[in-house]
C-alpha cells in the first residue's frame, strides 16, 4: 500500500540530516564534492589519511587562487568531513589511518555525476539487457520441465543458427557507436557496484551496533546470550547485506571467471572502437576487475573484523560492563525524573562543586623579553659563495631519489616502437641506470598504469656497483602511456 503524503514528507525530512543531502546542502558543496571525487571517487577508494590531507592542502591552494573563499586548513576541513559523515576514518596498517567515502557521500557524488554528465536510459543495449535478464529469470524459475526444456531448446537452436552464420561468414560486428554505448552502460553499472560497497560496509557496521545494543539491553543470562550469538549462525554474515555480499565475493574471486574477464577486457581494448576512448575510460576498464576485487576484499575484512569483535564482546564479558553502565545511567535518569516532580531547575542543590580555574595576574607582573640576553658574542665568519655544480647536484639527487622522469620516458619510447611492452622489454631497450632503484620504479609505474597478468617474467639489470642481477617478478603489460606523461 502506498504511504500517505504526510508520512512520506516526514520520512524525507529525516533524510535531510543524512550525509548525502547534508553534503549537497553545505555551503562549500561544489568544492567538497570536487575534492572527494578527484581523490576518492576513482579507482582509489581508500587513501592514507596523512596523504589525503596533503593532497587536500594542495587543492585548497589552487582553489583559493581560483577565487574560492576557503579560510580553514586542510586538516580542519578533513576533520569536519569526518564529523559530518562524508568520510569514514579507519585504522590502517600499523599506526596509519585511512579515509574513504561514506555510503551517503558516494551516493551524493553519483547524483552530481548524473547531473553533470546525464545519460539516457532509453538505449537499445539497456533494453536488450533487461529483456535477456527477464527471459533468463522466467526460464530459471519455471517449475514445469516441459516449458523449461522448450526454452532451452529454443536457445540452443538460436545458438546453432548463429554458429552456422558465423561459419559461413555471414555476420557483422557491432558498429562503433553501439559498442561505445554498451561499454558506457558497463562502466556505469560497475560504478554503481563500487558505490554499493560503501553502502554494504555501512549496513554491516550498523548491524554490528544493533547486535551489541541488543545484547546489552537483553535481560538474559550469559549462557543464553552466548547461545544467541553462537547458535551455528553468524548473525552478521547471515544478514541480508552479508548474504548478498558473500555471493558477489565468491563470483568476483573465482579464478575461471577472472581469467575470462581479463581476456574480455584485453579483447575490447584491442578493438578499433576502443582506440578512440578517453585514456581515463581505458584505464578504468583495464583496472576494473582489480578495483572490484580490492573493494570486495575490504568489505570481506570488515565482515571478518565485525564478527570477531562481536564474539570477543561476548566472550570477554565486555557486554556485562556495558550492561552495568546502562543500568547505572537508567537509574540516574529515573532519579532525576523523580526529583523533577518536587524540585525546580532553579532550586539549590545544597552541595558544593569545585571547578578548575586559571590564575589571574596583572599585566604589570609580566617581564619583557630582552633580545640582548641571547645575543651572540663571537664574530660572524663570512664564507664566500661557491659555484653550483649542476651535474653534481643531479648525481646526489639520483642517489636518494628514483628518476621517474627517466623511467616514464623509457616506457613511452618503448611503446612508440611496439604496441605493448612488459617491464623486461623496457629494461632490455633502456638499461637500469640506477640499478635496483630503476627496477623498483618501473614496477611501481606498472602497478598504476599497466595490466597485471597471471604470469611472471625474468628481469635483468646491472647494479650500481657493476654486478649483473636477475629476479623473477609479476608480469605487467604496458599498452598506452598516460596522457600526463606527455607533459
Amino acid at each position: 500500500m502506498t504511504a500517505s503524503t504526510p508520512a512520506t514528507a516526514h520520512a524525507y525530512t529525516r533524510l535531510r540530516e543524512q550525509p548525502a543531502l547534508a553534503l549537497l546542502r553545505s555551503d562549500n558543496a561544489a568544492v567538497t564534492a570536487a575534492i572527494l571525487t578527484v581523490h576518492l571517487g576513482g579507482s582509489r577508494r581508500v587513501v592514507p589519511a596523512a596523504e589525503f590531507v596533503t593532497e587536500v592542502a594542495a587543492d585548497l591552494s589552487l582553489l583559493r587562487d581560483g577565487g574560492f573563499d576557503l579560510p580553514q586548513t586542510a586538516q580542519e576541513y578533513v576533520s569536519d568531513w569526518v564529523r559530518r559523515g562524508y568520510l569514514i576514518r579507519r585504522p590502517g596498517a600499523g599506526r596509519e589511518e585511512t579515509v574513504e567515502l561514506s555510503a551517503g557521500a558516494a551516493a551524493a557524488l553519483a547524483f552530481l555525476e548524473t547531473l553533470e554528465s546525464p545519460r539516457t536510459s532509453m538505449t537499445s543495449s539497456r533494453f536488450t539487457n533487461v529483456a535477456d535478464l527477464l527471459a533468463r529469470l522466467a526460464r530459471d524459475t519455471d517449475p514445469e520441465s516441459s516449458s523449461r526444456l522448450e526454452a532451452l531448446t529454443a536457445e540452443r537452436d538460436r545458438l546453432d543458427a548463429e554458429i552456422a552464420r558465423v561459419e559461413r561468414g555471414e555476420f557483422d560486428p557491432l558498429d562503433a557507436a553501439t559498442a561505445r554505448e554498451r561499454l558506457a552502460d558497463i562502466l556505469a553499472l560497475s560504478g554503481e557496484i563500487s558505490t554499493d560497497f560503501a553502502r554494504v560496509n555501512a549496513d554491516l557496521e550498523s548491524l554490528n551496533r544493533e547486535l551489541k545494543d541488543r545484547i546489552i539491553r537483553s535481560s538474559a543470562a550469559r549462557a543464553e546470550v552466548l547461545e544467541e550469538v553462537f547458535a551455528g549462525v553468524d548473525l552478521i554474515e547471515d544478514s541480508p547485506a552479508g548474504r548478498t555480499f558473500r555471493a558477489f565475493h565468491a563470483v568476483v574471486l573465482d579464478p575461471e571467471r577472472a581469467e575470462t574477464f581479463d581476456a574480455a577486457v584485453a579483447g575490447i581494448l584491442d578493438r578499433s572502437f576502443a582506440q578512440a576512448l578517453p585514456a581515463q575510460q581505458r584505464h578504468v576498464l583495464r583496472e576494473l576487475l582489480t578495483t572490484l576485487q580490492h573493494d570486495s576484499g575490504t568489505v570481506r575484512s570488515t565482515m571478518t573484523g565485525l564478527s570477531r569483535s562481536l564474539r570477543q564482546f561476548v566472550q570477554t564479558r565486555s557486554w556485562q560492563e556495558h550492561r552495568r553502565l546502562e543500568d547505572a545511567i537508567t537509574a540516574a535518569q529515573r532519579v532525576v525524573l523523580d526529583a523533577l516532580r518536587t524540585l525546580t531547575p532553579t532550586a539549590g542543590a545544597r552541595s558544593e562543586l569545585t571547578i578548575t580555574s586559571i590564575p589571574l595576574a596583572s599585566i604589570g607582573t609580566w617581564a619583557l623579553h630582552n633580545p640582548g640576553d641571547v645575543r651572540a658574542t663571537a664574530p660572524l665568519a663570512v664564507v664566500p659563495a661557491g659555484t653550483v655544480d649542476l651535474a653534481e647536484l643531479r648525481r646526489r639527487v639520483r642517489e636518494s631519489e628514483i628518476d621517474f622522469a627517466e623511467l616514464t620516458a623509457a616506457v613511452a619510447a618503448t611503446l612508440a616502437q611496439h604496441p605493448s611492452a612488459t617491464v623486461a622489454q623496457v629494461l632490455t631497450e633502456h638499461p637500469a641506470t640506477q640499478g635496483l632503484a630503476s627496477v623498483i620504479g618501473l614496477l611501481s609505474l606498472a602497478e598504476r598504469h599497466a595490466t597485471r597478468t597471471t604470469d611472471t617474467e625474468l628481469l635483468r639489470w646491472r647494479s650500481v656497483s657493476g654486478v649483473d642481477r636477475a629476479a623473477y617478478a609479476p608480469r605487467y603489460v604496458f599498452t598506452t602511456p598516460p596522457a600526463e606523461w606527455d607533459r
